[in-house]
């Protein structure tokens, strides 16, 4: 008798053990959903199934009957907990109220009471006594009113439980629904077996609950992490490993993070072990774009096929960028879906830095476009931009203004000071004249000391006045080179971009030959003036 016992007691020992593992997992993976009821429910059955240990092992009624108080500690919890472990899984856009959790619990709290009071007011048991099964001794009772409330009450928590199960399972597909399919089984497995205990139709009359709760939870924490740890983390570390200086995130279906390289960790300051489960855009709050373009790229994505598979392994890229105090950094992310058994499972996402390529693509552009010298456009830039525009204001019937300026005796200017003084004055024409003209106007370097500038949509006479300012500022300028004060004034030629006498607009080639003879006739005049054509 008592080596059953003990057989008995110590399945029961090792797992309790095992479910506290299951529990610790579940901690760990807190974030994920139905991670932390699991947690709760693995704690509630672990008491459980230590309490049943040492009762079967008592040989006392009083032994007896104080291990049974200490398993309903866990036992009357255990309908709640599941209740709110299927509503996480099976309505995971839908938080429980904190009303619903504190009615959920009203029973088990006072089945708690009722079964630590039972010796003076038996709403629990009364009669009980120790009877021999032929190998131990077991509790033998009466059952009372909450008993059989409580029971009741556990039975609609399992049948509800099942219910949002099997609905979620209804609508669900893909591994989604295999996952639920699991839950289902499982929650039915369990009301059978406590049906079977309370209508005795099991040997020993023993409560054998309490023997299959680990086989249980090891199914839920099969579905609550399906492929996380057992196959996402290891196949994204087959692909990329720790030890790359590029970062790796890996996502599941629902975008909720599940691991992460220590280079991922630079990228991203907020990654932590205790974050793993909660959506990608809280991890990456330094770029937002980051959860929005990954968002996109799944969507772009066929769904899984034998046809496509090839296909859906083809890794895309997009880019995002991360703007600190002071600089901005550029990252390549290169997203690629993870399957498993024809079940897409996650994303694995290696992201990199690609900071200087990018700076040295901005100075090639820059380059391009730009006067190295004086920082305004340069005379091909200018050149596009400008017919581009010409182009758009015929279409609009408008006018334009262009203009050419010249820095008188500039060639004194060099052989006087040097060159080093010639290339301050040019940088300082530039920045007067950018500062003079409007943000949608253009000007750029025609050549050596020569500049050009368009003015869209401004008559004539409100372009000479404006233009005519520009003059007087570079008359009025101190120019001080090595504490050299050096006088510099500019001649100017104007020309207007409209029709002509036969309905045809002038061509860019044109304006700029009027603005030219303009440009000579201000310089034969005297220079330091504006001269239109």
């Amino acid at each position: 008798m008592e080596r059953i016992s003990n057989l008995l007691s110590s399945f029961l020992y090792i797992e309790t053990f095992s479910i506290l593992v299951v529990a610790f997992c579940s901690w760990r993976r807190r974030k994920a959903l139905g991670a932390l009821p699991l947690f709760f429910l693995c704690l509630c059955s672990a008491v459980y199934a230590f309490g049943y240990g040492m009762e079967i092992t008592s040989t006392s009624l009083r032994d007896v009957n104080l291990w049974g108080k200490i398993e309903y500690l866990g036992l009357a919890f255990i309908p709640s907990l599941w209740i709110i472990q299927a509503h996480s899984l099976a309505a995971k856009d839908k938080k429980i109220s904190r009303t619903c959790i504190s009615i959920l619990f009203i029973i088990p709290i006072l089945t708690v009471i009722f079964r630590y009071t039972n010796d003076y007011f038996h709403l629990m048991y009364r009669n009980e006594t120790l009877i021999n099964n032929g190998y131990f001794y077991v509790l033998s009772y009466q059952k009372c009113f909450w008993y059989y409330l409580y029971y009741i009450f556990f039975y609609v928590c399992m049948i509800i439980s099942i219910a949002m199960y099997y609905k979620a399972f209804s609508k669900a597909v893909g591994l989604e629904r295999h996952q639920l399919k699991i839950m289902v089984c499982a929650s039915i497995s369990v009301l059978f077996f406590e049906g079977f205990d309370q209508f005795q139709i099991v040997p020993l009359k023993m409560d054998y609950g309490a023997f299959i709760m680990f086989f249980v939870y090891v199914v839920f924490a099969y579905a609550v992490y399906p492929f996380d740890m057992m196959h996402i983390i290891p196949m994204s570390r087959e692909i990329i490993f720790d030890w790359v200086y590029d970062g790796v995130l890996v996502v599941d279906t629902d975008f909720n993070l599940k691991d992460f390289n220590y280079a991922a960790k630079e990228v991203f300051k907020a990654l932590d072990r205790s974050i793993i489960g909660t959506k990608i855009e809280s991890c990456t709050r330094e770029a937002p774009e980051f959860g929005k373009s990954l968002k996109m790229w799944c969507r772009s994505k066929k769904e899984y096929s034998q046809e496509n598979l090839p296909e859906s392994f083809k890794e895309d890229v997009f880019e995002f960028s991360i703007v600190s105090v002071d600089n901005i950094s550029y990252f390549k992310a290169r997203p690629k879906a993870l399957y498993y058994k024809g079940y897409k499972i996650g994303s694995t996402i290696l992201i990199s830095n690609v900071t200087k390529e990018k700076n040295i693509i901005f100075e090639l552009e820059k380059m391009a476009k730009f006067d190295q010298l004086t920082g305004i456009l340069n005379r091909r830039c200018f050149i596009e931009l400008v017919g581009n525009k010409l182009t758009e204001l015929e279409k609009q019937d408008d006018k334009g203004i262009l203009f050419m300026f010249d820095i008188d005796y500039f060639k004194q200017v060099n052989d006087t000071y040097g060159h080093q003084a010639g290339d301050y004055i040019l940088k300082e024409i530039a920045y007067i004249s950018k500062s003079k003209i409007r943000d949608k106007d253009f000007i750029g370097r025609y050549g050596g000391e020569e500049f050009i500038a368009f003015l869209p949509k401004l008559t004539l006479k409100e372009a000479v006045s404006l233009i005519e300012s520009i003059r007087a500022a570079f008359e009025n300028y101190n120019f001080i080179y090595e504490d050299i004060p050096i006088k510099v004034t500019a001649s100017f030629g104007v020309s207007e971009y409209c029709k002509k006498e036969s309905g045809e607009y002038f061509s860019y080639n044109e304006i700029v030959k009027n603005a030219d003879i303009a440009l000579y006739k201000a310089k034969e005049s005297g220079r330091n003036r504006v001269s239109v054509s």
